[in-house]
């Protein structure tokens, strides 16, 4: 995957950017800030969790629905030949240095699926 690094190098920072730039993000500060994606079958899910501080992420999920495309570029971008692709992957960024992080989850990835029920402990475990 190494010739590939570039690749999805700037595809992160591009998710990062339309994330920090979205407007609905943009409305409440953050210091950090949470991108849980979630696919299960036919359908997927993106979840964003903004960061105050210590306090509990709160919902802060981005209009941008090109960012679901760029999200499924990243998923295509990663997959391994023989493998299944990545069902979550969690995109964080810290607005102090600027950096954005990414983890993929291919087990026990309904663990980040983010519902009504699951949403405060997804938010705690997505914490940058």
């Amino acid at each position: 995957m190494d010739k590939d690094a570039p690749i999805l190098n700037a595809l992160v920072v591009e998710i990062g950017r339309m994330i920090a730039g979205d407007r609905k993000v943009a409305a409440q500060p953050w210091d950090k800030y949470a991108l849980v994606a979630w696919y299960g079958e036919g359908v997927s899910t993106l979840n964003g969790f903004r960061y105050v501080g210590d306090e509990p992420g709160q919902p802060a999920t981005p209009e941008a629905f090109e960012l679901e495309d760029r999200i499924d570029e990243l998923r295509a971008a990663t997959r391994v030949e023989d493998k299944d692709p990545w069902r979550a992957c969690v995109v964080k960024l810290d607005k102090a240095s600027g950096k954005a992080s990414v983890i993929f989850v291919y087990e026990d990835a309904d663990s980040w699926r983010v519902t009504p029920q699951t949403a405060a402990e997804v938010a705690q475990r997505a914490r940058p």
